[in-house]
């Protein structure tokens, strides 16, 4: 979305979605406050790195670091390899911790815009679909964008941006709106149903959704 970027900010090529379920709010806090002082302290300040933006789900349950990236090699060589991601790279095994996955891809469209693009989000969607392949992510492409005739207008919807790894096998869509009156007025939206019934043929497996809200955005040095 415009309000995400700064003009002549590094372009996005590659993103990464931690997700981490735990067992209750007081890890979740915990787990916010390691992440932001370990991008602040030297995540930001490596080639390639663009943005962090930590995530807590509205039960206090997960916790979704979206980390931007110029381009998949920036992020292989400047933080997995990195000696200092020791504390990062074990946040899975801290105590409280459930289970920890990792998306990784690639924008796969522009973000679809909505009538407040350059508000500050106050609720964000983190949909994870599991699909069979390039051609199936194509099509739920083709769908995302055929709503768009409706969604681009909706009060309160700021935008949604969708991501796919390379296997064309997991699909993110991460949308955002301005606050939860925004949110349960889209849900509400008879074409929400419509639409999740004709994405539902393309899935291969149950698919996964968080709502979340903000805690700390991170931007490169």
């Amino acid at each position: 979305m415009a309000s995400e970027r700064e003009p002549g900010a590094a372009k996005v090529g590659f993103v990464t979605f931690g997700v981490l379920r735990v067992d209750g709010p007081e890890t979740a806090s915990a787990l916010v406050g390691v992440l932001t002082e370990e991008v602040t302290r030297w995540v930001r300040h490596v080639r390639g790195f663009v943005s962090s933006r930590v995530h807590v789900s509205t039960d206090g349950t997960t916790v979704i670091n979206r980390g931007e990236w110029t381009d998949e090699e920036a992020y292989r060589t400047s933080f997995r390899e990195n000696p200092s991601g020791g504390v990062l790279h074990a946040l899975g095994t801290r105590p409280g911790v459930l289970a920890a996955t990792v998306f990784s891809g690639a924008p796969a469209a522009a973000p679809l815009e909505g009538p407040e693009p350059d508000a500050q989000p106050g609720v964000v969607g983190v949909a994870t679909r599991h699909l069979g392949g390039p051609a199936s992510a194509g099509a739920v492409l083709d769908l995302l964008a055929k709503s768009g005739e409706w969604k681009r207008h909706h009060p309160g919807f700021i935008s949604a941006t969708p991501y796919v790894d390379k296997e064309g096998a997991t699909f993110v869509n991460y949308p955002m709106w301005v606050n939860e009156v925004a949110y349960q007025a889209w849900m509400a939206d008879p074409r929400i149903s419509e639409g999740q019934e004709e994405l539902a043929r393309l899935e291969v497996a149950p698919p996964e959704y968080v709502l979340c809200r903000v805690a700390v955005q991170v931007d490169a040095a």
